[in-house]
């Protein structure tokens, strides 16, 4: 049996949820940016972590937290489900596409051969959408963020399908793949659209404040501006580390920033930028074009990091760790100044709807 669900179209994008979404949307009739999802969803965060093999950094909140937020601000439902027993996941997965719905699964990346991956660099929170299975060829249609007009570099080059054939077998391993630190374990979302609302000013204005809000005050140092400052003091100490763990850092943490790594460039400032851009018009206010541009500033010095980072992949040389503490201390300095300004400036707007 062959079942492809003709309607959906596969799009590209900058990251794989925000992407995977998009497409979901707009198949089921709710067209948006992937920057909006991004945004609405108070998607941006900064965290550094500790890790044996080698510190890394990220850019936005965790996975489901983020969907769970953007559900909320829009009235509908996202439910997170899975199981233990992969055929009847398997089962369910070919029943929903049976019935017109395409499956945003998560996947474990090294398990996707088109993705050419390290089979030890375990990501199980890649989120692609099944739209369409062939049970003569054992394949089913995946729609990745790589588009013919979007090309994406992966370890090999560059792939740039409108959708892959992916074997059951591969996709068997890359969703019940248990790995840490973000297992995938057979997860999957399902949506519920019949009680959206189009996001308004109030809405936006609590997302945006709530970004600013964890971005300023963080609960711990690892987190937020906190975790920024805290970074440019620990990559001092990566002069400490073994040539390959150096080479390692400089490679994860160019990924976790640049738009390879799928952050839509400079660690999903880029994407945040353009986000407070697009809301500019709903507030009649230019004061959110001035923070979306001083946002794509500060993406690009976060990528102009990225780019030494990868030369320390190339060149574990410890004098390039003076120069990056030093830019990610400017940073800190350059992202407390935005949050506390747009701060000020969604609580006005905020204020002025309360007194009308």
């Amino acid at each position: 049996m062959k079942t492809i669900i003709e309607d959906f179209i596969p799009q590209g994008g900058k990251h794989c949820i925000t992407n995977s979404l998009k497409q979901i949307f707009t198949y089921y009739g709710y067209p948006m940016s992937e920057e909006m999802i991004f945004g609405l969803a108070s998607g941006l965060s900064f965290l550094y972590l500790n890790q044996s093999d080698s510190p890394m950094v990220n850019g936005r909140i965790k996975v489901f937290e983020f969907e769970e937020k953007l559900a909320k601000r829009l009235g509908i439902s996202i439910k997170c489900k899975s199981g233990r027993h992969y055929p009847q996941i398997f089962e369910t997965t070919k029943q929903l596409i049976e019935e017109q719905n395409p499956v945003l699964i998560y996947t474990d990346m090294p398990y996707l051969k088109y993705l050419g991956m390290d089979p030890n660099s375990h990501f199980g929170g890649h989120a692609v959408v099944l739209f369409g299975f062939d049970d003569t060829a054992q394949k089913f249609f995946v729609s990745d963020r790589d588009n013919h007009d979007f090309p994406i570099k992966v370890p090999s080059g560059q792939i740039a399908e409108d959708y892959h054939m992916v074997d059951y077998a591969e996709i068997e391993k890359a969703r019940r793949s248990s790995h840490r630190p973000f297992p995938a374990n057979n997860k999957y979302l399902t949506f519920d659209f019949s009680g959206y609302k189009k996001a308004e000013k109030k809405v936006l204005c609590q997302a945006i404040e709530e970004t600013c809000t964890t971005m300023l005050f963080p609960s711990a140092q690892l987190l937020g501006i906190n975790g920024i400052k805290k970074f440019s003091k620990e990559i001092l100490k990566w002069k400490q580390f073994s040539s390959q763990k150096l080479r390692l850092a400089g490679t994860t943490n160019y990924f976790q920033i640049n738009e390879a790594g799928g952050t839509g460039g400079g660690i999903f400032r880029r994407m945040y930028g353009d986000f407070l851009i697009e809301c500019a018009p709903v507030f009649q206010d230019e004061r959110l074009v001035d923070s979306g541009q001083r946002f794509l500033y500060a993406s690009r010095q976060w990528d102009s990091l990225a780019l030494d980072l990868w030369q320390l992949s190339l060149d574990p040389d410890t004098e390039l760790l003076i120069k990056m503490s030093a830019a990610i201390e400017d940073l800190y300095v350059i992202e407390k100044d935005i949050y506390l300004s747009l701060l000020e400036t969604v609580k006005q707007h905020t204020l002025d709807r309360e007194e009308m």
